[in-house]
């Protein structure tokens, strides 16, 4: 059975008043014997407080939910990661919750923690997620009073407290780099047309197309989906036309690109170059190391706890957004048609 604080009384001889008292650091009065026979009890009866008793006292739990999108990608695996080091770290409790990309899941998950009293959500939007959709969950979270963070998946017409990565930077990064290496015939496994985060690569993307004097036509993007079958599907489709290069919008679509390559007899990259996004995966293991645009995602996840905790703490909320900036990440898999 767990102790309690009659257990505690009892073994150091003394009221439970006076236990309380100690355990809760207001013993001013408490003679220090008395003191040192509780914190003994205590230790030798391995008393644990009663969260739920504490929290009803003292109005917080110390606990923080997380609700995110698909937590068997490598990429929301390792926010999740950040996301609980800096909990432990900061002596706060998480609950996770896997919505595997259906909105009306994060709508369930949302009155969930709201019911076991969490003090705030860290929230990643679900895949399926358009704007009314978007602006639902933010409505609920609002409606309930639940201090909430956005992470990785922004919404530039949504107001709320988002950390995310700046996406344009991303995208134009890899187009560069791909113009730079000689490539002029580029093809586009994009993610899914409601995001926010795969029209921004898009538009970064085209920025360094025009810097470069390539022109492209809506023929080169692939509507990918962020998942191995679309990169599949879309390097079929690229493949069609004749493409010297694959920017996939995210890793997982770039495995798929390898995956169809491997299956056809190509090679990566003398028969074509792929440059992913994310680099959270194996990038570097593969038969020729993918080339990425890296997103800092696990510091993404550190800071996004760090944000969480000063709106509970100091009773702030906050409408504004914390930007990382991604990097390119040269491997193999990028040939340099130049030379």
């Amino acid at each position: 059975m767990r102790t309690t604080l009659k257990d505690i009384a009892k073994e150091a001889g003394c009221s439970v008043t006076t236990v309380s008292l100690v355990l809760n650091d207001k013993a001013t009065s408490i003679p220090d014997a008395t003191k040192k026979k509780v914190k003994k009890a205590v230790k030798k009866l391995n008393y644990r407080p009663n969260q739920l008793a504490v929290g009803l006292i003292k109005k917080q739990t110390k606990t923080i939910g997380l609700i995110i999108s698909d937590v068997s990608n490598n990429f929301f695996g390792t926010i999740t990661k950040g996301v609980e080091d800096e909990c432990n770290a900061q002596g706060w409790n998480l609950i996770l919750c896997n919505t595997n990309d259906y909105h009306k899941r994060e709508l369930e998950y949302i009155h969930t923690l709201d019911d076991k009293g969490a003090d705030g959500i860290i929230l990643c939007f679900a895949k399926e997620d358009d704007y009314a959709k978007v602006q639902e969950t933010v409505n609920c979270l609002n409606q309930l009073s639940i201090p909430h963070v956005m992470v990785d998946r922004y919404v530039s017409d949504i107001e709320g407290y988002f950390v995310s990565v700046n996406h344009v930077k991303g995208g134009y990064l890899a187009g560069r780099y791909l113009t730079e290496m000689g490539h002029r015939r580029i093809g586009c496994i994009t993610g899914p047309e409601n995001l926010e985060d795969s029209r921004n690569r898009t538009k970064g993307f085209l920025m360094a197309m025009e810097e470069a004097g390539v022109k492209m036509k809506p023929e080169d993007f692939y509507q990918g989906n962020y998942d191995i079958k679309s990169g599949e599907r879309g390097a079929q489709y690229l493949m069609e036309r004749g493409v010297t290069a694959i920017f996939a919008y995210n890793e997982l679509m770039a495995y798929g690109v390898y995956y169809w390559m491997n299956r056809h007899g190509k090679r990566i990259p003398e028969d074509v170059s792929v440059i992913g996004y994310d680099d959270v995966g194996f990038s570097d293991i593969l038969h020729a190391p993918l080339t990425n645009i890296k997103q800092p995602v696990y510091q993404m996840g550190r800071e996004t706890v760090k944000q969480m905790i000063f709106m509970i703490k100091e009773k702030e909320y906050r409408r504004q957004k914390v930007e990382f900036y991604p990097e390119l990440i040269v491997r193999e898999s990028v040939k340099d048609l130049n030379s």
